[in-house]
């Protein structure tokens, strides 16, 4: 039975404790929040030991999950690996690559699993897509929604964009160069980007993500040679459309055309993602499973998303070549 301790009790946070009592090997140790009236309530509530100071958590848990916000990553997290716990921290890890890179070392050297909350990649289609893509040509991502106030000073590539970087970056592998452009709209940050990402040979991903649309969308399509490969982040779902032909037809008065082709809708397993999140970061603990994605991957992810980060607040836009 690994002890759980949770850090940051915000949104993310409880998404994470609302799951725990359904996970077997999992005892939640104790919860942990800056304002210590959430922290009370919520420990009352769960009848587990409370703390505003995260560090007084420590000697009751083997590992933590850090919902804090990002701008505390960092601290949490190296203190947390220096007294010996495995840690789960949301993305991403941190803002600043020479940290991440500290606190993988840091990780490595203890002999202690450090994994990226990256609920994506557990994402039933997610895990599919991977076993169905093969030569892709191009990447298409749109992960859209209204604006909310309470993520104002948040940006949208480290909020949301670094889902859609990652997933194509583990499939594309290095990237060579980048294009970024941005707008604000309703803050002094970026609201909505335009990104292109050039992996090398006939693969580029071609990525929008926002907060300025009326709905919610998250959708990627896989362009390939044989196929078109639709899937739906929402809803879990693959669409595949093979053997389009189209033809014109002349009529008297009009030319209309006629579309042929094949298209299968693939089984997936659906389970919850963050539910799957934290069982894998369990079996990792318990050397049961190895990382679903290398410090490696993780790094050179976050590097990406950070390189179009600085080109969007920079208010420019351009090409980067990437060493």
């Amino acid at each position: 039975m690994i002890k759980m301790g949770l850090i940051g009790l915000g949104k993310m946070g409880q998404y994470h404790l609302n799951l725990y009592d359904e996970i077997n090997g999992l005892a939640l140790a104790g919860i942990c929040d800056t304002e210590a009236a959430r922290a009370e309530a919520i420990g009352k509530k769960c009848s587990t030991p409370h703390f505003s100071d995260y560090k007084k958590l420590l000697p009751l848990a083997d590992a933590v999950t850090i919902a804090a916000p990002t701008k505390y990553h960092y601290e949490i997290a190296k203190t947390c690996l220096n007294e010996g716990k495995h840690v789960l921290v949301e993305k991403p890890i941190t803002t600043n690559y020479e940290e991440a890179e500290e606190l993988f070392e840091t990780a490595a050297k203890k002999g202690l699993v450090l994994n990226i909350g990256h609920v994506e990649r557990f994402n039933g289609a997610v895990m599919e897509l991977k076993k169905i893509v093969k030569n892709p040509i191009l990447f298409e991502a749109r992960r859209v929604g209204p604006f909310n106030p309470n993520f104002r000073n948040d940006s949208i590539v480290l909020d949301l964009m670094i889902h859609d970087i990652d997933i194509a970056a583990s499939i594309g592998g290095k990237a060579e160069a980048v294009q970024a452009m941005g707008s604000p709209v309703n803050t002094s940050l970026a609201d909505y980007a335009s990104v292109n990402i050039f992996f090398g040979g006939k693969l580029s991903a071609h990525i929008i993500s926002g907060r300025v649309n009326q709905t919610k969308e998250r959708f990627l399509n896989v362009t390939q040679d044989d196929a078109l490969i639709v899937l739906d982040y929402t809803n879990q779902d693959i669409n595949i459309t093979r053997n389009w032909q189209t033809a014109q037809i002349f009529g008297d008065k009009a030319l209309t055309y006629k579309n042929e082709f094949v298209q299968e809708r693939l089984f997936v397993y659906k389970e919850n993602a963050l539910k799957a999140e934290i069982k894998h970061f369990l079996s990792c603990i318990g050397g049961l499973s190895e990382k679903i994605t290398s410090p490696e991957h993780d790094l050179a992810s976050l590097k990406l998303a950070l390189t179009i980060d600085s080109l969007l607040l920079k208010g420019r836009y351009g090409e980067v070549v990437l060493n």
